[in-house]
């Protein structure tokens, strides 16, 4: 009798947590009725500066300003390959395929770590159902009832996913290889 009660409130607690919809996915996450993406990536040897020359090389990035372990950008229309994560473009919504993606982003430096925040998402491309010309917010889309849970249809992993992967392998810190000069063949 125990045993069934205890899976009768175990099953009634899954579904309230079920019916409240995912707030989370990956590294998107809702934050105040917006959808944002933070990732914490870790570096032994990461300083602010570092990060800050890094940013300023990527085309893709504007305005960086470094200020003690805090630096700051724009992330402008941002593009996904998604092919490059073994995704073909069949398998690949049109809104992935087209899409930029432009935001504000906060990168804060600690011990040997570096958390990377995107806020202010917008996009522009090709939804299927709709162009979007001018940009408009990434939450609209992937979220429902006014940004507090996360649209189903996006939380898959050709949408966010995919999405993820790309401002993870854009906005992670790679190591800059100085080239060599090498007196001999000249």
């Amino acid at each position: 009798m125990k045993r069934l009660l205890f899976i009768l409130l175990f099953l009634a607690q899954a579904s309230f947590i079920l019916a409240q919809g995912n707030t989370a996915f990956g590294n998107f996450k809702i934050d105040e009725q917006e959808l944002i993406y933070q990732k914490i990536f870790l570096n032994d040897s990461i300083t602010s500066s570092k990060l800050a020359d890094y940013y300023k090389t990527l085309p893709f990035v504007s305005n960086v300003s470094a200020k003690g372990d805090e630096i700051t950008f724009n992330l402008n229309e941002l593009v996904v390959d998604y092919k490059k994560f073994q995704f073909t473009q069949v398998a690949t919504p049109s809104i992935i395929q087209t899409g930029k993606y432009s935001g504000y982003a906060t990168v804060g430096v600690k011990d040997g770590r570096y958390r990377v925040t995107v806020r202010e998402i917008v996009l522009t491309g090709d939804i299927g159902y709709k162009k979007i010309t001018n940009k408009e917010p990434l939450t609209s889309f992937a979220c429902k009832n006014n940004g507090t849970i996360m649209a189903q249809d996006w939380c898959r992993p050709n949408m966010l996913g995919l999405l993820d992967q790309a401002f993870t392998d854009k906005l992670q810190f790679v190591e800059l290889k100085k080239k060599k000069t090498d007196d001999k063949d000249w």
